[in-house]
């Protein structure tokens, strides 16, 4: 996910608006990867990235050169983008081949673990200081991300370490995306990164054999990329209607629409440990963030004082 950029506090019209653009964007992506999930079932892996980012692509590259922000390419041109949009390549490999495979809500539970891998690998490759109280956070994240998987039982996928991967080359992908010259619009490093993803998953014509989408499917992909783009979207108007400390804990709405989705389209409900452990997992993000909120303000107080 794009790390965007945050308005001018003067500019933020409250945390109401914001809050309704988070669990809208939610929703968005959980739709949007529903649909993915549904064509995958009869396109190869690197058929459905394709259109998919191919969209992205078309609609992010409309969008800059309508802004005029095509003169920062150049600058754009970096190894941090290089090792972001490698990420998000690799990352958008793991979870789509992740996402045909397994129940959605299981997968979409593991994706919540995003945020507590960016705390982690914020300490350990930004020198961030992190607490022993988030740290505790990451590992309760973690046993809840085991608890949906259930290694070493008869529903074990190894598909679901497809999944545990996306989130970890999604980390590497958000925190390279720190090392970006801040100064560079977010709709030029979304086409970027969605033209990169596009090239690789191009190149995954020579290992599997494409097919002639149906209509359906291609409209379906199609809108999967129409409701990702729309989704950061939202997601950008939300941060920039308030605080992050505020609208970040409703991201993890997410679950609630994965969980009616899974049960809505394949009437999956996860069992009784899975659900344990995506309430460890959201609990474990919930409590991060306010733990960084509360971070923040101490750091504010000491700097005035």
């Amino acid at each position: 996910m794009i790390i965007p950029p945050v308005g001018d506090v003067s500019q933020k019209s409250g945390p109401a608006r914001g809050i309704a653009a988070m669990v809208a964007a939610t929703a968005l992506f959980c739709c949007g990867d529903a649909l993915m999930k549904l064509a995958a079932t009869s396109l190869p892996t690197s058929e459905t990235m394709f259109v998919r980012s191919v969209t992205a692509a078309l609609i992010t590259t409309c969008f800059v050169y309508w802004s005029g922000a095509f003169s920062a390419v150049r600058r754009a041109l970096t190894p941090a983008m290089g090792l972001r949009a490698g990420g998000d390549v690799t990352a958008s490999l793991f979870f789509q081949a992740a996402l045909g495979r397994m129940h959605f809500a299981d997968i979409m539970a593991v994706l919540q673990m995003a945020p507590l891998m960016l705390t982690a690998g914020s300490a350990m490759f930004l020198g961030e200081k992190v607490g022993w109280r988030r740290w505790s956070a990451v590992a309760i994240g973690l046993l809840g991300a085991l608890l949906i998987v259930k290694p070493g039982t008869s529903t074990f996928s190894w598909w679901s370490i497809a999944a545990i991967m996306a989130v970890l080359f999604g980390t590497m992908r958000d925190i390279a995306t720190r090392r970006i010259d801040p100064t560079l619009p977010t709709a030029l490093i979304m086409m970027l990164s969605a033209s990169a993803v596009a090239l690789a998953s191009l190149c995954g014509a020579a290992i599997e054999t494409w097919v002639q989408p149906s209509t359906r499917e291609l409209l379906m992909l199609l809108c999967a990329g129409v409701l990702s783009m729309l989704g950061q979207l939202c997601l950008i108007t939300s941060v920039r209607a308030a605080e992050i400390s505020v609208v970040a804990p409703f991201r993890y709405a997410g679950i609630v629409w994965a969980l009616l989705l899974g049960f809505a389209i394949w009437g999956h409900i996860p069992d009784g440990v899975a659900m344990v452990g995506i309430m460890a997992v959201a609990a474990a993000g919930i409590y991060t963030f306010h733990r960084e909120s509360v971070v923040r303000r101490q750091d504010a107080k000491r700097a005035a004082g």
